[in-house]
């Protein structure tokens, strides 16, 4: 989109790399929102924990919580998994922490994992069985609770372009995504839609 390959992207709020890559090559960005989707925290299936707060899980990606047993679980190392700084789902957890340090585990190949990611990916295009999503606050990611913003970390995701793009077709799909019949496809794939 930066580069000038395609006229519209689909995503999560950009990472503050991608803005400043923007704001390099004196590009504005526009972002509209289009829908919402739940910021969700993952662990493997057999691990007993099924929710965490908003400050337990900080306080494990900040390196205060170290083992599950801190949290209602076996007493085993937490493996807090993280992502590439670019990925959408990276510049949320980074949002999510409010300028709270990210650390990794010293011991990075033990211990049981938790991890993140969007509820679309995970429900509907990952579907793998060995993971679960996690509550948070008590409060499942449900399409329920993201459409009625209950579930704690709802964000919207957005339809960005360039403002400098003279594509008279870029505004009428934006118009679309934002009708009716564009909500509900928002809806029909999954995601959340704004109405």
């Amino acid at each position: 989109l930066i580069d000038g390959s395609v006229d519209i992207a689909i995503c999560a709020a950009p990472s503050p790399s991608i803005l400043e890559y923007a704001k390099e090559q004196n590009v504005e960005l526009e972002l509209i929102p289009i829908g919402y989707e739940a910021f969700v925290f993952l662990n493997h299936v057999d691990n007993p924990v099924t929710n965490l707060t908003v400050e337990q899980i900080r306080n494990i990606y900040s390196g205060k919580i170290m083992f599950w047993n801190e949290v209602g679980g076996p007493l085993r190392l937490i493996y807090p998994l993280t992502r590439p700084e670019a990925s959408g789902s990276q510049s949320a957890m980074i949002s999510f922490m409010k300028g709270t340090e990210i650390k990794k585990n010293p011991i990075q190949s033990f211990g049981s994992a938790i991890g993140f990611s969007f509820r679309f990916y995970v429900e509907d295009l990952v579907g793998n069985s060995k993971v679960k999503m996690i509550s948070v606050n008590g409060i499942e990611p449900t399409r329920e609770n993201i459409a009625s913003k209950a579930y704690p970390i709802t964000v919207q995701f957005y339809a960005v372009y360039r403002k400098d793009n003279s594509n008279p077709n870029v505004q009428k799909v934006i118009d679309f995504m934002l009708s009716d019949e564009g909500q509900e496809i928002i809806n029909e794939t999954g995601y959340v839609s704004l109405k």
